[in-house]
């Protein structure tokens, strides 16, 4: 990503975050940016175009960050472990994209679809790390599509809790949300 979308991808998901889609104006991100509205024009046609692009950067972001912090790894379960650790702090470090996504996962416009249609290919991701697991005999097998999203939900709301427990040990929760996580889709 270039210098300027990198300053408009930002100054977006703040206003966005802030304000929500509605009440965030092309001229506030612009001014945000600290870009010319033109400039801003020059690289989007329309605010939903902003919102469209840090959804695919803001994913693909955290799709790389995933792989580099599980590639080296063989254990499936330290692959869920590293998941799990690299999504929470993912979570709290960009709480404003989270935010973002988060409130805009409900309707029927183009942006919303659009959103769920990137989050199934995370998903899908996620999929293969469980299935990875579930071939190891680490977890079961059974509706692995509907553990990914559990997992990611579960990841959420785990956000949720650090936001109203300010001073928390993030490896403590980590430690316990993956623990929870393991028994909750173990074997018995």
């Amino acid at each position: 990503m270039n210098k300027t979308k990198k300053v408009i991808f930002d100054a977006a998901i703040k206003s966005f975050s802030k304000k929500g889609y509605h009440k965030s104006t092309m001229d506030e991100i612009a001014e945000a940016a600290g870009v010319a509205k033109g400039t801003l024009y020059y690289h989007f046609k329309s605010k939903e175009d902003i919102f469209k692009f840090i959804i695919d950067e803001g994913i693909k972001m955290i799709k790389e960050e995933l792989y580099d912090k599980t590639k080296h790894l063989d254990d499936p379960t330290d692959k869920l472990r590293k998941v799990c650790e690299v999504q929470l702090k993912l979570v709290i470090t960009y709480l404003p994209f989270f935010k973002t996504v988060l409130s805009q996962m409900w309707g029927d416009e183009d942006r919303q679809t659009h959103l769920r249609e990137v989050l199934k290919k995370y998903f899908v991701l996620l999929e293969g790390y469980l299935l990875e697991a579930a071939d190891e005999s680490f977890i079961n097998k059974n509706n692995i599509e509907i553990i990914a999203f559990n997992f990611f939900g579960v990841m959420t709301s785990t956000v949720v809790y650090n936001i109203t427990h300010k001073d928390i040990d993030i490896e403590e929760v980590l430690d316990n949300l993956v623990e929870f996580l393991m028994r909750g889709i173990g074997k018995k």
